[in-house]
């Protein structure tokens, strides 16, 4: 039959209009779940702890200055170009449309992943149940680990379609290549989709003598990569910031992940595997996957490791932070997929198909409806508090008086970690440092160097954020003549937000 007949064309036709419904839906979870951002357009909120600092280092960016070199911070460069393209969309809000970008990217790639093992609505229930991972892992959204969401997703759907079905091209390769490029410039420790992966590809490989095809593989792989981190690194090396980003992102990440900083253990570590091992979704899919080993063992062997392993790389700095969860979330599609392809494979009546059958139905019951029925069902309380001011009065008030007693020119210093102060006085930070904790604990060098640097600046204002007014801080302001201004809180004020101004 050729490509002209009919039969040809309906199929492709209906494979068409399925990819289309597929994206449309995927487009409106994203929007349905972007109400869960302080940043949505709705909400009149306050950008959390780490997005703050994202925007602080933008705002440094929008001034002529570089990460690392001029900002402090130790996420990849590809997290800052991202936020800054958001601030060309609109500024403050404008990352969150890159978000729903992203988060639709992922959904759609879900269900293409759920369907190389099963029907339609299977997939679509998959994807739904996977996706609820997102709602105690997302903490307010623009994380490293939502920008690395669709570019995991893509790669296991390469991956699967390989050993699936044989089905392998350079695109794809290069696609794949590229993908893994940008979560190295997002967070290297959420590579083990590749890892895992490209060692199976290429022991397999070997193993058929297949070397002249394994190479092309890796050029055309490696292609991908250096189209997404050579033009990045470029622009660091012209910039004179390789070497800061080098410091900053690599270096400190290692001390970060490791004992010497103070903070990574073998205890937390543990702990912190299970705290995320430890969840309806992924033991579902962990022991679907051990269940399903007997088949195709290449592929589910090599996949149970991939399930391991990224928590273990995960849980590298010994703390159980919700976003580092949200990679698990493409993880998790293709196991429980298999359930439902079990279901549709058997026929007959029996206690296999019946116990099959209670757990796609506890899936849908105990998973999918608590966890997006709110969400639905809340979405007409969020549309009328829309012109709400949620943001807390003790940021506003701050934020009035250093616009009231600093000009657009002048540097201001947060003594804390508490970013969004820079960000809604729009005012560019003194020092490289825009915060200080955690990073002073586990680099102690840099208290000192921000405590010199900031006794060489002088800046017109400092906020000391909570729990932070500590003998440090209060020695230096008491030595360089600053007089509080505002105190949240008199008769504490180790559990107050402070404003200070140099007399």
């Amino acid at each position: 039959m050729d490509a002209g007949t009919p039969g040809i064309s309906k199929k492709k036709y209906f494979r068409y209009a399925e990819d289309v419904t597929a994206l449309v839906l995927s487009f409106v979870t994203a929007l349905l779940f972007g109400v869960n951002s302080p940043l949505h357009p709705w909400i009149n909120g306050e950008a959390y702890t780490d997005s703050s600092v994202f925007k602080t280092v933008v705002l440094m960016m929008e001034r002529g200055h570089m990460p690392y070199r001029d900002s402090f911070d130790h996420k990849g460069p590809l997290m800052y170009i991202l936020n800054w393209l958001g601030n060309r969309i609109a500024s403050y809000r404008g990352i969150w449309v890159i978000e729903m970008i992203f988060l639709t990217v992922t959904f759609y790639m879900l269900y293409k992943i759920a369907r190389l093992s099963c029907g339609r609505i299977a997939s679509v229930v998959t994807f739904f149940t996977a996706s609820t991972l997102l709602f105690p892992y997302f903490e307010g959204g623009n994380f490293t680990e939502e920008y690395a969401m669709p570019c995991i997703a893509v790669a296991i759907y390469v991956f699967l379609d390989y050993f699936l079905s044989g089905y392998i091209s350079k695109k794809r390769l290069i696609a794949s290549g590229m993908c893994c490029g940008a979560v190295l410039m997002l967070r290297p420790n959420m590579v083990s989709v590749w890892v895992v992966y490209c060692l199976a590809i290429t022991i397999v490989m070997l193993v058929k003598k297949e070397v002249k095809e394994w190479g092309g593989f890796v050029m055309w792989f490696l292609t991908g990569v250096a189209a997404v981190i050579l033009p990045i690194v470029i622009w660091l090396l012209v910039k004179n910031d390789l070497s800061y980003c080098v410091r900053d992102y690599i270096l400190f990440n290692m001390k970060y992940s490791s004992s010497e900083g103070g903070r990574a253990t073998l205890s937390t570590k543990w702990e912190s595997f299970f705290a995320f091992f430890n969840t309806t979704v992924y033991i579902v899919a962990f022991f679907s996957t051990i269940f399903h080993l007997k088949e195709k063992k290449t592929v589910h062997i090599s996949y149970l490791i991939y399930l391991v392993v990224t928590i273990v790389l995960m849980v590298m700095s010994g703390k159980a932070y919700g976003h580092y969860g949200m990679i698990l979330i493409p993880a998790v599609v293709y196991p429980i997929s298999l359930v439902f392809s079990d279901i549709e494979k058997i026929k007959e009546e029996g206690p296999k198909r019946a116990l099959l059958v209670v757990v796609s139905l506890y899936l849908i019951s105990a998973v999918i409806v608590p966890n997006w029925m709110p969400a639905v069902e809340g979405l007409p309380l969020v549309y009328e508090n829309r012109k709400e001011n949620q943001r807390s009065e003790i940021t506003e008030t701050i934020v009035s008086m250093i616009d009231e007693m600093t000009s657009e020119d002048d540097r201001i210093s947060v003594y804390g970690s508490w970013d969004i102060i820079y960000v809604l006085s729009d005012r560019a930070h003194a020092t490289r440092y825009s915060y200080q904790f955690p990073i002073g604990e586990v680099m102690p060098e840099i208290m000192e160097e921000y405590i010199e640097d900031l006794g060489k600046e002088l800046p017109k204002v400092i906020v000391v954020a909570w729990g932070r007014y500590d003998k440090r801080i209060r020695e230096f302001l008491q030595a360089n003549h600053y007089v509080m201004q505002y105190a949240s809180n008199n008769e504490n004020l180790l559990n107050s937000m402070i404003l200070f101004v140099k007399e």
